[in-house]
């Protein structure tokens, strides 16, 4: 329990314990030192671990041994999945199937001051980086459904993306092979054909290889057109991204300073410190960079194209050499009648060929949809799951009761991920009833690593005399066996809370903007500088 009035650090604590996972947590405020090094030990299970963080670079230790390092969030991620054997498979907007990031794991057992004690899931930034991800991290949280079940769905909704796209392939494909019979319908030519294709053998050979000639060179200049449109596509692009952020930098300047900006268009709140802004330049110059990079291939591909179409050029005159051959007449065939059925026979071969395996492939991303979804029935345990919206469902009910929210909020249904909704002071009491019931249901059901349950403020909207009390008692005396309490409180607990375990521990903040004294440096430099050294200097992203 940590107690102390405002600006003496309760939230800086707390947010730092999930900032040495990477996790996008909110300002700190002005007044703290952006620059800390910060180390969190921790267990799981039997083993003992300390996570550091120095700046951009983490580290895992255990038993005083570096583990692994990275500057990489990717595959931060990567190894705190493996770690907390949180495995969710989300959908990212920009980039598809990955896994999700540790603030996800962390999320339903974290109530922080500013950004949980409202009906949005707003506890950290940057969240809605995955499409519909709420549903997913509670019902795994809660273990209604497992990460082999989200696995799945992750693949098989991965898997339905492609059979669309099949079949749109497959659509056009059907389009220009109709298109291709009702203009040059497929006619008989191989019996007179082959008795003049005799006579004629090097004649078609010399023409044979001028077809390859100008075919290839055909390909090429699509290639190459087909280059040059999407680099100039691209330039297109960067210009306009260069053009908004010079828009946004100057909205940027018309705002007062804060900690936070709330983004007008979608709502998304975002840090505004000087190293935000640094970082906001430096993508601009990455911008301007590439678009220089862009305007070099652009050239290049230029005069591809020049060169290209002279040759073509010089291949079309040879072919047309050839023309004048073409209407010489026997058994009532032309050499252009031959040609022309032979290429349409060739055409209508190459269309019925690309169908068949076309629908080779349609065939089998049926077959692995069906799989799929055969497994995900598998992995799903309706009866289950019912039984765990039920006990959280009670257990809400139970928590609201006691912690005496308004008449509309006793009850809950619908969806687990779906929070308490209603303004005043009975909101965030309700807020508390919801996070306690995923705390306690996540115990009974789930076989996994539990997060500790940490609270930061938990008398938000001027709680009175009475409510301030009851709400911390309330924590005390429905904390979960086997899982952390953390609550950070503006307060002193009432006489009527008793910290009489061995495990319970107040900690009294007093001094504002400050919470490592002058005296305690020498030991906290000797415990951690050789780690962080040893951690910048290594090159490792392993486990031993």
């Amino acid at each position: 329990m940590l107690v102390g009035g405002n600006h003496t650090g309760k939230s800086t604590v707390i947010r730092h314990l999930f900032y040495v996972f990477g996790c996008e947590t909110r300002s700190m405020g002005k007044s703290w030192d952006y620059g800390v090094h910060a180390a969190l030990d921790f267990e799981l299970g039997h083993s003992s671990y300390r996570i550091l963080r120095t700046g951009d670079l983490f580290s895992l230790w255990s038993d005083n041994q570096i583990i692994w390092a990275t500057r990489s969030k990717g595959l931060l991620r990567d190894k705190l999945s493996e770690l907390f054997d949180f495995i969710l498979p989300l959908t990212a907007r920009s980039t598809g199937v990955q896994l999700a990031r540790p603030s996800l794991y962390f999320l339903p057992f974290y109530i922080d001051q500013d950004g949980s004690w409202e009906a949005g899931w707003n506890t950290f930034l940057s969240l809605n980086e995955f499409q519909q991800w709420q549903k997913p991290a509670i019902e795994l949280a809660l273990d209604i459904r497992s990460s082999e079940y989200w696995k799945t769905h992750s693949e098989l909704l991965e898997q339905r993306r492609s059979g669309e796209l099949l079949a749109q392939e497959h659509s056009i494909l059907k389009r220009a092979k109709d298109n291709l019979t009702s203009m040059f319908p497929r006619q008989p030519w191989f019996v007179d054909g082959i008795a003049f294709r005799r006579e004629l053998r090097d004649l078609e050979g010399s023409a044979t290889e001028l077809a390859k000639q100008q075919d290839h060179l055909r390909i090429e200049l699509t290639e190459v057109t087909t280059s040059i449109d999407v680099l100039k596509t691209q330039l297109k692009m960067l210009d306009d991204a260069l053009q908004d952020h010079e828009q946004d930098m100057v909205f940027l300047d018309e705002q007062r300073a804060s900690d936070e900006l709330i983004c007008p268009t979608c709502g998304t709140h975002h840090a505004t410190s000087f190293h935000q802004r640094l970082l906001l330049d430096a993508e601009a110059d990455e911008l301007r960079q590439m678009k220089a990079k862009m305007k070099t291939s652009l050239l290049s591909e230029e005069k591809r194209f020049h060169e290209a179409k002279n040759s073509l050029k010089k291949v079309d005159v040879k072919i047309a050499e050839l023309d004048a051959l073409l209407t010489i007449k026997k058994n009532g065939l032309t050499l252009r009648d031959i040609v022309d059925r032979a290429g349409n026979e060739r055409a209508h071969f190459a269309f019925d060929t690309q169908e068949a395996h076309l629908n080779q492939s349609i065939g089998a991303n049926f077959s692995l949809q069906r799989g799929l979804e055969e497994k995900l029935k598998s992995l799903n345990n309706p009866s289950r799951g019912k039984e765990i919206r039920a006990t959280f469902n009670s257990f809400y009910a139970q928590f609201a009761k006691e912690l005496e929210v308004p008449p509309t909020l006793e009850t809950r249904t619908g969806e687990v991920q779906l929070r308490p909704k209603e303004g005043g002071s009975g909101g965030p009491r309700a807020i508390l009833a919801y996070y306690f019931a995923l705390s306690h249901t996540a115990i009974r059901f789930s076989d996994g690593f539990i997060p500790p349950l940490v609270i930061d403020s938990p008398h938000p909207k001027a709680q009175d005399e009475v409510n301030r009390p009851l709400v911390t008692e309330f924590i005390v005396n429905n904390a979960v066996e086997g899982q952390q309490v953390i609550v950070g409180l503006e307060e002193a607990p009432p006489d009527s809370v008793s910290l009489s375990s061995s495990h319970d521990l107040q900690v009294d903040l007093t001094e504002k903007f400050r919470l490592l004294r002058k005296d305690e440096y020498g030991y906290v430099g000797n415990v951690l500088y050789r780690q962080i050294l040893e951690a910048q200097q290594t090159k490792r992203l392993e486990t031993p």
